[in-house]
């Protein structure tokens, strides 16, 4: 409708210039009408520069509208009170626009705030640079993490290190990397990540800095305070009985100092005193066998890998235990999607891990009715992960979280390294051993490769 009329009117004028020129000739050739051929130039004239008026003053309503959306102004308003109602209607639109233009301004502003004060709460370091290395995006935790102030370019930071810069550049996308940095006489334990984007044709880079040494230490400390919880229990256990026995038999002595060596070989003295020595060495025993437990647990051989046929390994394990399924009449199954599947590992070490899961699963279903006991693996092929389920008594809630802890056992005979030892193996293999158990129904070892 707005076009319509501003096309009206121009149209209107354009025939009203053209009819003016045909009136003039026409007046020309009748002398008596002199003064009105003067008239008819005059309102030619006129009509000509209303015209150039009418189509300057929307190219200048246009330039104004555009002008303020190129510099983002939404506080631009145009006259809706005129009377010619192709403009008004024109300034209504335009109003309109700016308007919704405005809000749109300040929802985005809103965003942007938002995403602002978000960033500086977050506790990870985020740098954004450009392919030239300008800084587009550097958060509070960034600059507190590495102690630098305001800075334009990431060559400013070789005052962290001289190849910091350079890391940054060649940091790829996707592959998280651990790095070490002394700030200001501080040991900065990293863990870094990467992501590359294209925003308006333009390449940025967006690198994220977690300082890990605190979980690190923490992890440390709290595995160093289970082990020394452990140690202390097993040794006491083996270290009390002794001194007390040892006790015993001095007593014995001491009380018959004053008697003849013959009392002293007595047959009841000598008897005790065997007993009281074979015990010693019992415990002896089993204190050195316990510390041996400890130098096997952390003296692990370097892996050798290899393809090894899945299906081969699993025979195996079904092989090994084919005679303690049948007598605690356990039915086992193992399940390869390809017979053809492979595993790239060490045989020896992966035997070892699978030989102490199936261990444990057979102790807990000793308590079980229908027992059963499966080995699975995944689709992929290298195999990327093996399961192993059992229907057991499964592991309760409050003691799964320690079930990887060294010594740490539920068994009356257990040593309590078989689990620890079986996830060393998987990090020597770069891969992870995780569990879930519901008590009585399911329990799930998934090695993951």
């Amino acid at each position: 409708m707005i076009y319509k009329r501003f096309y009206f009117g121009i149209v209107l004028q354009v025939i009203l210039i053209s009819i003016t020129p045909l009136l003039f000739f026409y007046v020309y050739s009748q002398e008596y009408m002199l003064v009105t051929t003067g008239s008819l130039v005059v309102l030619w004239v006129l009509q000509i520069l209303y015209l150039l008026h009418y189509v300057n003053k929307t190219n200048h309503d246009l330039s104004r509208f555009f002008d303020a959306f190129q510099y983002q102004d939404s506080t631009l308003v145009f006259n809706e009170k005129r009377n010619d109602k192709a403009f008004k209607n024109l300034h209504q639109s335009f109003n309109q626009i700016i308007k919704a233009f405005g809000k749109v301004k300040i929802e985005k502003e809103k965003d942007f705030i938002f995403f602002q004060h978000t960033l500086e709460l977050v506790g990870i370091g985020l740098l954004a640079f450009d392919r030239k290395g300008n800084v587009k995006l550097c958060n509070s935790a960034f600059k507190e993490l590495f102690l630098v102030n305001d800075f334009t370019n990431i060559s400013e930071l070789s005052c962290i290190d001289n190849e910091f810069p350079d890391f940054l550049q060649r940091t790829k996308s996707g592959k998280q990397k651990l790095r070490n940095y002394l700030v200001k006489n501080r040991i900065l334990k990293l863990a870094v990540k990467a992501t590359s984007f294209k925003l308006e044709e333009k390449e940025l880079k967006v690198v994220a800095f977690q300082d890990i040494k605190n979980a690190i230490d923490k992890g440390e400390m709290d595995a160093m305070h289970k082990l020394i919880r452990v140690f202390t229990h097993e040794i006491m256990n083996s270290v009390s009985p002794i001194s007390m026995l040892s006790g015993s038999l001095i007593d014995i002595y001491e009380k018959n100092s004053e008697n003849s060596h013959e009392d002293l070989l007595d047959e009841g003295v000598i008897s005790n005193t065997l007993m009281g020595l074979k015990t010693i060495r019992k415990r002896s025993k089993g204190l050195i066998a316990f510390v041996d437990e400890y130098k096997n647990l952390t003296h692990l051989p370097k892996p050798h890998f290899e393809l090894i046929s899945v299906d081969k390994l699993l025979m195996q394990i079904q092989t090994l235990f084919a005679e303690e399924f049948k007598a605690e009449n356990i039915q086992f199954e193992y399940h390869v999607n390809d017979k053809g599947q492979e595993l790239i590992a060490d045989e020896k070490l992966i035997t070892q891990v699978l030989i102490n899961l199936v261990r444990n699963s057979i102790d807990a279903l000793k308590t079980s009715d229908e027992k059963t006991l499966s080995i699975s693996t995944g689709e992929a092929n290298p195999v990327n992960f093996i399961i192993i389920r059992d229907n057991g008594a499964g592991i309760p809630e409050e003691v799964i979280d320690n079930v990887f802890t060294p010594f740490f056992t539920t068994k009356e005979a257990g040593s309590g390294i078989g689990l620890n030892l079986s996830r060393q193996i998987m990090r020597l293999h770069s891969g992870t051993i995780a569990v879930r158990s519901k008590p009585n129904r399911l329990t799930e070892f998934t090695l993951q490769f």
